[in-house]
This record gives structure tokens, sequence and C-alpha cells, in this order.
């Protein structure tokens, strides 16, 4: 099909066969400003004639004006929405077309009735729908305040439309745009806010993992495709049908017999505290969230098994609320003694008050970020290493799963965490 682009740039005209459209190129430091934004636009202005075409476009140069000077990314996009929204200026000029035709029907003849476009369904809000969905789910209290982080992410890049009218198109560009924020945990992000992060570059080395955005879209599905067309009926169709992220996601590693062994002797220089939390996490599979929030009370005694064990109480999913049994090793090397008497206050507080200083204390003791099938090692690695250790011995998956709080519903999660058994320490 033969394009021509009309000589008179600034009415933003582009013929296409004998159909006029309208063609805006959006200015680099709009783009900058709002990334999920494309580099041009395109709408059909459904007339072959020029002038007629000149006239639609002129009901839009102020908006254009307006919209170039911006420097909010929200009202970016609602501008934009409004650009290329033509039905009042369609509506306008068939009415005008209608009131210059000089036919007027005889007596006995009938005009046609005009078809009227089936109306479109109305669909509540996604903030209205987020709130229901909130209530229909029995999230922990953690899990809620982390999946309103998620939302928030979302609903930022979307904006607030109604449910119907959200888009795969859009959900993609929102996951793009997610893709390169920054972690947020960290400083100076974590005192910035969405508006201010939005207008600067983020180092990729400071930018959310790819697991991190496959939440996003984890939480969209449910949210969209769970909720909104299985449970409420909503909608007849999920926006997030057939999405698949293309992202460079490495999977935690386990460690080596010999990995264990130097990281528990590079921690011997490490704080006390710091020594004791990794010897628990390696000895009991927990979560660093879950260590940080013990207290001296949570380690109880058991006269009917003769075993001491610690309580957690809260974490990341229902099943994260369980008893751990104390490994024997962590009693020969002195753990009563270092709880003391102490029983209300946090054994960790600093780990408490500040995670990612557990997270820089033991990347200090790795040789390399990643293992020789690229998979990442970090603290979390800890957990693959028990979980993977503890199934290689024999042990039940349903009863590792209750020690390392992972839901008992089939081993979907927990093989996840399974690596190859060959490699990893007799615990």
């Amino acid at each position: 099909m033969v394009q021509k682009l009309v000589r008179n740039r600034k009415y933003y005209l582009l013929l296409r066969g004998r159909t006029y459209y309208f063609r805006y190129t959006i200015p680099t430091d709009v783009r900058r400003l709002c990334s999920s934004l494309p580099v041009e636009v395109k709408r059909s202005l459904r007339t072959d004639s020029y002038t007629d075409a000149l006239a639609l476009i002129a009901q839009k140069l102020k908006l254009i004006k307006v919209f170039q000077k911006t420097t909010n990314p929200k009202v970016i996009l609602k501008l934009l929405s409004q650009i290329l929204d033509f039905s009042k200026e369609f509506s306008a000029w068939a009415k005008d077309q209608l009131s210059n035709l000089q036919f007027k029907p005889s007596v006995n003849q009938k005009s046609p009735p005009i078809p009227k476009a089936p109306p479109k369904p109305v669909t509540p809000l996604l903030s209205e729908s987020w709130k229901k969905f909130v209530n229909w789910k029995s999230w922990t209290k953690k899990r809620a305040a982390d999946n309103q982080r998620l939302f928030d992410n979302l609903i930022f890049f979307i904006g607030d439309k109604p449910v119907g009218n959200v888009t795969k198109k859009m959900l993609q560009r929102a996951f793009k745009s997610i893709s390169r924020l920054p972690q947020r945990n960290k400083a100076p992000y974590k005192n910035m806010t969405l508006d201010e992060i939005v207008e600067i570059r983020i180092p990729p080395r400071h930018r959310i993992s790819d697991k991190s955005v496959k939440e996003h879209l984890k939480l969209c599905q449910s949210l969209f495709s769970r909720y909104l067309v299985q449970e409420e009926d909503t909608l007849k169709e999920a926006p997030t049908n057939g999405i698949r992220l293309e992202l460079d996601d490495k999977r935690f590693a386990s460690l080596k017999d010999s990995e264990v062994r130097s990281i528990l002797d590079k921690a011997k220089t490490k704080p006390i505290w710091f020594q004791w939390f990794l010897k628990i996490a390696l000895y009991s599979g927990a979560r660093r969230s879950e260590i940080a929030g013990l207290r001296g009370a949570d380690f109880k005694f058991c006269s009917d098994t003769n075993r001491y064990y610690f309580l957690i109480h809260d974490g990341k999913t229902k099943a994260a609320k369980r008893s751990v049994p104390v490994h024997s090793k962590l009693l020969e090397d002195g753990l009563l003694a270092f709880i003391g008497d102490d029983l209300k206050s946090l054994l960790f507080p600093l780990a408490h008050r500040s995670p990612n200083r557990v997270t820089d204390l033991f990347g200090s003791m790795v040789e390399s970020k990643t293992n020789e099938l690229g998979e990442r090692i970090v603290f979390h690695s800890v957990r693959h290493t028990f979980i993977t250790k503890t199934r290689s011995q024999g042990v039940e998956t349903v009863l590792v799963q209750q020690v390392v709080g992972h839901e008992k519903r089939g081993a979907g999660v927990t093989d996840r965490y399974t690596h190859s058994f060959q490699f990893y320490l007799k615990l």
C-alpha cells in the first residue's frame, strides 16, 4: 500500500492509499519522562478529504502543545490518550456533513434507521477491583504488604482505568517500565517516590531482579484471570493471556560442600551475630527475614521428643508459621549460650533493622556471584542448599516442606529449590 507524507508537517498528516492518518512523533524529552511511550503513534482519520483531515487535526493542536510541555508521567499518559481519541471530532464532523446535505426524503419515503453501536459494558476501575481482590484473598500481613507494593507499581504505569480497558499491550509496556525500576530498599531510592524515580536514569546494577518483575506478572494473572474472569465474571478474557516476559532470569544456586566449608571458615572473621545467623540458616533452611525476627523466647524444649526447637510466628505464606527442630550441631557449637537469658529481645537486631547487612556480609565471602551454570550465589542460596541436601538424604518431601515452610500442595515449589544431589554438604 502506497504511503505518502503530506508536506505540511505541522498538521501531522499521513496519506495511506486514499485515507488520511494522524501521525505524531513523540518528542525524545517526553519519552525520557515516560519510558513506556512508543516513538510514534498513528490514528486513522477515516476520510479521503484533505480539508476534512485538516479540520480534525486543527482541534488537537492546543492539546499537543500542552502535552509537549508536561513533565508529570501520569498527566503525559492521560494527555496522549486524549490526543489519540478522535471520537468527539468524528461526531462533530458527521453532524456538519449531514447539515450540509441538500437531499430531503419524500413524504412517502422513510429514512433508514441509523444503527447504533452496542454500548461497551461498564467495568469497575482497577483500584476498585484491587480492593475487592485483596478482601477475597487470605494473605498474611507481610504478603499483603509486598503485593500492595507490586500493585502500586502496576497502577502507576497503567493508570487507574476500567479493568475492561486494560489491554495486553498496556501490561507489556508496564512490565518493561517496571523492569527498569531500582531496588527500593537501597539508598537513595528508598526515600524517593515513583514520580521522582522515573525522572532519573537507573543503572542496571541497581535495578530490580527479573524474579521481581515476574512477581508483578503473577499478581496480574491472579487478579485478572483467576479473580475477574473465573470468580467474578467481570471479564470474558484476561489481558494477561499469552504474555511472556523476555527476561534474563537466573535461578538461585545451591552451594557445593567446598563452598559451604569455605564460607563457614571465612565467617569466623565476621561479627559473632552473623556467624550464628549463617549457622541457623545452614542448619534449618529458614528465610533471612524469619531468622532476623527470632527472639530468645522462640527457642523451646520439647520433653516428649527430648529436643529443642524454635518457632517462626509469621512469614511469606500461611505455611511459614511453624516449628523448626534445632540441629544438634548448633547445640554443640553453643547456641544456647549465645541466646543467653534475655528472652524478649531480638537475637539479631541489626539484621532485623538492616536486612541488606546480611546480604553484604555473605557476598563478601563468596568469590563469584554465579556458579558454572550461571545460577546466582546469594544468601538465599543457603536455603536452596538445605532443601537439596535434606531431600538427597531421603527425607520425605512433606517433612522438608514442614520444616522450611513450603505449602504442602505437591512438590512444585520444593522441586524448584532442589538441585543435583551429589554436590552438597553432609549435615
